[in-house]
């Protein structure tokens, strides 16, 4: 599983293209995708999907789709990543077979259980850092961080406001990857930016 998860949002892109700026951090070595839209409707949202599965096509990149299962079925995307009070994994894979890709947001350790029984393949787990995007929520920690890692099999993603120089010290309690939104998408270069958290992830 590749260790920089991406999530994209139009919103969080500004005034710039969503798939352009995918587009930049795919050609810079993403290789894991989330699709994270939550004000389009159906139609709207598998337009959009389906451009952005031709273009991590393109890459061999691994896309999911938040929260909306048929949707990623429908585009042909790799999985789908669900809300902590979302359906189980095991009532989409109803929807999308047995090889769906499922992952699920966690934001303590009793989310993190029910995701592990209920099927999923991995979790993110937030926020660690005070969201830039988010500055009512407080980070909860390495130590919580390091906490979820030691209870789980499953591989764990650290997410909120994971900066490229934290990324080491998430590598170093042992957590799967880094899930990142704004550090990425809000950057003026996508591509040097993508290097930095993937040679922090390497040096880490």
């Amino acid at each position: 599983m590749f260790p920089l998860y991406l999530i994209v949002d139009r919103e969080t892109c500004g005034n710039r293209d969503l798939v352009e700026v995918l587009s930049e951090a795919l050609d810079a070595g993403v290789r894991f995708v989330q699709l994270r839209e939550k004000a389009l409707d159906r139609d709207a949202l598998l337009q959009l999907a389906e451009q952005v599965v031709n273009l991590t096509d393109v890459y061999d990149a691994c896309l999911t789709v938040n929260s909306h299962p048929k949707v990623a079925v429908a585009v042909g995307a790799k999985g789908v990543h669900l809300p902590a009070a979302g359906p189980s994994p095991e009532s989409v894979r109803e929807i999308g077979g047995e090889d769906l890709l499922v992952g699920c947001s966690t934001h303590d350790l009793s989310e993190l259980d029910r995701a592990a029984a209920s099927g999923a393949d991995f979790v993110t787990f937030s926020p660690i850092y005070t969201p830039s995007l988010k500055p009512g929520y407080e980070g909860i920690g390495l130590e919580r961080l390091l906490e979820a890692v030691g209870k789980t099999r499953l591989p764990v993603f650290a997410l909120g406001g994971i900066t490229s120089d934290r990324t080491g010290a998430c590598r170093a309690v042992g957590c799967a990857g880094v899930a990142v939104m704004s550090g990425i998408l809000a950057a003026r270069d996508v591509r040097a930016t993508v290097r930095d958290y993937l040679h922090a992830w390497e040096e880490g």
